[in-house]
C-alpha cells in the first residue's frame, strides 16, 4: 500500500497548481526547464543520448558503469521525450507562477502530458515491434 499512495501522493503533487513563487517560477520553470531542452536538442540532433543504466535482476556482473549511450532513433525518441518533459515544467511551474499566463498553464501541460504519453507508447510499439 505504501508504493501505490507514494505514486497517487507524486501524481497529485503534479496535477495540484505551483505555489513555489517566483523562486520556482525561474529556478524550475525557466532554468531547468530549459536545461533539460538543451539536452533533448542534443539528442535529437546528434542521435546521441547518455542515459542511466538500469539494473535488472539476473544481469549481475554482465554490465559496468553507471551510463550507458545509446544512438539512432531510439536517442531521437528519448530526446523527444524530453521536450515533452522541459514543456511540461516549462508549463506547470512558469506559466502556473506567472501572474497573467496562469489561467492558462493548463493547456499547456495536458498537452504537453498527452505529447508524452503518446511519443511513449510509440517508443514502446517501435521497440516492441520485432518481438510481436
Amino acid at each position: 500500500m505504501q508504493r501505490n499512495e507514494g505514486l497517487l501522493s507524486f501524481i497529485d503533487w503534479l496535477t495540484d497548481p505551483p505555489s513555489g513563487g517566483r523562486a520556482q517560477m525561474w529556478i524550475v520553470g525557466a532554468g531547468l526547464a530549459s536545461l533539460t531542452m538543451i539536452y533533448a536538442f542534443s539528442c535529437v540532433i546528434t542521435q546521441r543520448a547518455t542515459v542511466p543504466r538500469g539494473r535488472f535482476r539476473g544481469m549481475g556482473g554482465m554490465h559496468q558503469g553507471l551510463f550507458t549511450e545509446i544512438v539512432g532513433t531510439a536517442a531521437l525518441q528519448f530526446g523527444i521525450l524530453l521536450m515533452f518533459i522541459s514543456l511540461f515544467m516549462h508549463f506547470q511551474w512558469f506559466w502556473g507562477n506567472h501572474p497573467r499566463l496562469s489561467t492558462f498553464y493548463e493547456i499547456g501541460k495536458y498537452a504537453s502530458l498527452f505529447g508524452f504519453v503518446a511519443t511513449a507508447l510509440y517508443f514502446a510499439y517501435t521497440s516492441m515491434g520485432p518481438l510481436l
